[in-house]
């Protein structure tokens, strides 16, 4: 059996942290999407749509080569019906951060495969997050701790970010990280593949 080559489609040095942390082999690509949401789009449609588009973005890219399967994820982080995307500034994070005090966050993060050989798998996993009430020194300390200007929610969690929390529920820590490595697994064995198949 030919064992594809795994590319994943994203700059992010986060999902590259997590999925070599599951020791497969892969490449990373640059995809070119345009992450702006559309008009009344919900959190996880819009999770989907561009987990769907930074996957086939990379398989475009591919289409004079065999036996790949790209990999695209995108985060979300919403509070009810209100988007919060990379904060950019410091300024915007400690927004983002008093307005996430003493409240359920939600961060829906997708992952979609696409297959040379036309196999798709798309999904999208939600994992939530109380924040403990948090005082405007609090936030502005953590945010020039952790810098997390470049981080959907304005928060690393894997990081100094765990202690401005003070519950969570979800199915996999690593998709509140930014790649949910559960699904992907799961994404892979629907591919008739293990993920050690993948492995150094």
């Amino acid at each position: 059996m030919v064992i594809p080559r795994l590319i994943l489609g994203s700059t992010s040095p986060y999902r590259k942290k997590l999925l070599a942390s599951l020791g497969v082999t892969f490449t990373q690509m640059r995809p070119d999407t345009d992450e702006s949401p559309n008009p009344g789009e919900n959190p996880s449609s819009l999770a989907s749509r561009l987990g769907v588009s930074k996957a086939q973005s990379v398989a475009d890219q591919l289409q004079n080569e065999a036996h790949w399967i790209c990999i695209g994820s995108d985060q979300v982080c919403h509070l009810e019906h209100t988007l919060y995307g990379k904060p950019g500034t410091a300024e915007q994070a400690a927004l983002q951060l008093t307005a996430f005090s003493g409240c359920w966050v939600t961060f829906s993060t997708s992952l979609a495969l696409i297959a040379s050989n036309g196999q798709t798998f798309s999904a999208v996993e939600d994992y939530e997050c109380r924040f403990r009430t948090l005082s405007s020194n609090e936030i502005d300390t953590y945010i020039q701790l952790d810098q997390p200007l470049d981080c959907a929610g304005s928060i690393k969690v894997e990081q100094a970010g765990v202690s401005l929390l003070c519950d969570a529920r979800g199915r996999d820590i690593n998709s509140l990280y930014g790649l949910p490595l559960m699904l992907l697994s799961e994404a892979l064995q629907s591919f008739s593949y293990s993920i050690f198949d993948f492995r150094k």
